[in-house]
């Protein structure tokens, strides 16, 4: 086996991290052709197969997976370095963090909170994705999770972030317009908004006939500012979480005695990932800025 050159290493974790040879040379900031090169040198010294190609892109093989961690630890430390060469002092950490989190919070309280994270470390990358779906967080392809799945698992730390609560709300225009509202039965005639069930593969999710009425909802969308927009438009009486339903003065809520359902958000953070001082930092930043922010979450 040929000697390894650790900084090769850095070449295989930023193809993992993109998939694509001219993503992760642009975020190293070299050619492509030094990325497929250096790999492959990687490859050679090892002595296997670590990367594969296909149709999605770049992918690790099994071998390629075990050296992830190490190439993690690497960059970790060069990035201490670089703190130590910019400022003996500074306490402003480097690198990229990876957070995937539910269309809702996510595109709301944890972008505010990822800016706060940034305005404390300025070198900082983030890395945000959002979507109402399952993360494989297992997969490397991020750092922290914010879900509404706990998701056991050995390599995973699970963690409360905060309970929410959702409830009936409609404009205050329909509600003067249509037949009103005074128990559950009055629900049958208006249009409700919710997901669409097929579409909906996450259990915790799969709340509405049993806290609020077993009837076909005519107004269903995959993402919950779908659902938003459908109820202040006036388009009839949406279950929605309060953090979102409080940024909309126009909307009024409905049944609030009978209709409110509570579910929590849990942060999902790889063990590997919470050696690392920047992923600390946003673990700890998102912690403390939903915790100031309660009222947004709960009635």
């Amino acid at each position: 086996m040929s000697r390894v050159r650790a900084d090769d290493l850095l070449y295989l974790l930023a193809l993992a991290r993109t998939g694509h040879m001219g993503d992760a040379a642009q975020r190293l900031g070299v050619e492509h052709t030094t990325v497929s090169r250096r790999v492959a040198a990687l490859e050679k010294a090892i002595g296997r197969r670590l990367v594969d190609r296909t149709t999605r892109g770049w992918l690790l093989t099994d071998d390629g997976e075990q050296l992830i961690p190490h190439a993690e630890r690497i960059e970790s430390a060069l990035h201490g370095v670089d703190q130590l060469a910019v400022s003996p002092r500074s306490l402003s950490l480097g690198g990229t963090v990876r957070i995937a989190s539910t269309d809702g919070i996510g595109s709301t309280v944890v972008a505010e909170a990822l800016v706060e994270l940034r305005r404390a470390h300025p070198r900082l990358e983030i890395e945000l994705t959002t979507a109402m779906r399952r993360f494989d967080i297992t997969s490397k392809d991020y750092d922290v999770a914010i879900t509404v799945q706990r998701l056991p698992s050995q390599r995973l730390e699970v963690r409360p972030l905060t309970d929410y609560s959702l409830g009936l709300y409609a404009t205050r225009g329909y509600l003067e317009t249509h037949p009103p509202v005074r128990n559950r039965e009055d629900l049958e005639n208006h249009a409700l908004a919710w997901y669409i069930d097929s579409l909906l593969d996450i259990p915790e999710l799969d709340v509405f006939d049993a806290s609020v009425i077993s009837r076909r909802r005519a107004l269903r969308s995959s993402n919950i500012f779908g659902q938003l927009s459908f109820v202040t438009a006036g388009g009839g009486i949406g279950l929605l979480p309060k953090y979102l339903a409080i940024q909309r003065p126009e909307l009024q809520r409905v049944l609030a005695d009978e209709v409110s359902v509570r579910l929590t958000f849990w942060l999902v953070t790889r063990k590997q990932s919470l050696a690392l001082a920047r992923v600390q930092a946003a673990v700890q930043c998102l912690t403390t800025y939903v915790a100031s922010t309660q009222d947004r979450f709960l009635y």
